[in-house]
């Protein structure tokens, strides 16, 4: 349980990112008894506009057709290259030390950037996001020095959420948030100020449905998401249909997977980890797509709709993840690698 005593103010988690996994996690914190103190960051002024219309609280339509609104958020806008508290418009600099990032991974690295010198060593981020690879990029532009960079969370979001406007999300699926602390490259590093701190907290929220695992469990979860996106996300893109598509093109799902779970044998992360062949095992992936498949098979995922729009793909996260590993650990992946081109080429 979180320790804070009634004199203490609670510990602030700050938000970046407001769309639908973000403004579903913002909800979720404030079902806790305990509360966090929650600061929102709004990107853009008109974002705080839309909060503003919105009666300044989060509204979000529940799994059996109720609508629950929260109020109480903190917010900061960015404007000019720097952060300003509402109401007050004052400039704020103060360290961050519990972020949530839900930015899509193509826009981590710009976003991160504002708020780099309100991190350090003492902070913690929690990613939930969908791809893999962000937080390698994250060090070697953001914080290349291991001694003085945050602690990392992973988080993989299995809920289904969809963004109706700013400030109002419906949650169409009721499942889990994984969670897992990263292990850190250095071996004295200055510890965070409480670095299990979202790992305790997001539990505590029954809807958010949140679990802490050791980070190889998290890992191996996060893989599993990210065969199943390697797969559906940019065939779906490609042909601009919906995921029932994908059962049409059996051949090409089991070569995408053999591929993958061929990588995912040979990385070191995994290598003294208990059932991974059988966990990976092509088998086995294919039951897990077919699983989502038909439970999907209406939806349109968002690559589809990044194509549409000429917004930048995650490829590079998704399917450029497995040819980056591939390469790093002597596997071939040419089906990865040719979707992850046809997709650029298209302009995403």
């Amino acid at each position: 349980m979180l320790s804070q005593t009634a004199s203490s103010p609670p510990p602030r988690v700050h938000i970046l990112g407001l769309g639908s996994i973000g403004t579903f996690t913002a909800h979720g914190l404030l079902d806790i008894p305990q509360r966090p103190a929650v600061t929102l960051l709004l990107h853009r002024e008109s974002l705080h506009e839309d909060y503003t219309r919105n009666n300044k609280r989060i509204l979000l339509e529940t799994v059996d057709g109720q609508s629950v609104g929260h109020t109480g958020y903190d917010v900061e806008v960015y404007r000019s290259g720097s952060w300003y508290s509402l109401p007050t418009s004052t400039v704020t600099s103060d360290t961050i030390r519990h972020l949530i990032v839900t930015v899509k991974t193509t826009q981590t690295l710009t976003a991160l950037r504002a708020l780099k010198d309100r991190l350090s060593a003492t902070s913690t981020i929690l990613f939930l996001q969908n791809g893999c690879g962000i937080i390698d990029a994250v060090n070697d532009s953001l914080f290349p020095d291991p001694a003085t960079r945050p602690t990392y969370i992973v988080g993989v979001v299995s809920h289904g959420v969809t963004l109706n406007r700013p400030f109002h999300v419906t949650h169409t699926g009721a499942a889990a948030i994984s969670l897992g602390l990263v292990p850190r490259d250095n071996p004295d590093p200055t510890p965070a100020a409480e670095p299990d701190y979202l790992l305790t907290l997001l539990p505590q929220s029954p809807r958010l449905n949140a679990t802490a695992y050791p980070y190889s469990e998290a890992f191996q979860i996060q893989l599993e998401k990210l065969a199943v996106n390697a797969f559906c996300n940019p065939l779906c893109a490609l042909h601009d249909a919906q995921n029932g598509f994908l059962f049409t093109l059996p051949e090409i799902r089991r070569e995408i997977l053999t591929e993958i779970a061929n990588v995912v044998l040979a990385l070191p992360e995994l290598r003294n980890v208990p059932n991974v062949r059988e966990r990976f095992s092509v088998d086995r992936l294919e039951g897990t797509v077919n699983d989502i498949l038909v439970k999907t098979a209406k939806t349109t995922c968002s690559m589809v709709w990044d194509l549409r729009t000429g917004r930048e793909t995650e490829i590079r996260f998704i399917n450029g993840y497995w040819v980056r590993r591939g390469k790093e650990v002597g596997v071939p992946t040419p089906i990865n690698e040719r979707l992850m081109e046809d997709i650029l080429q298209r302009g995403g």
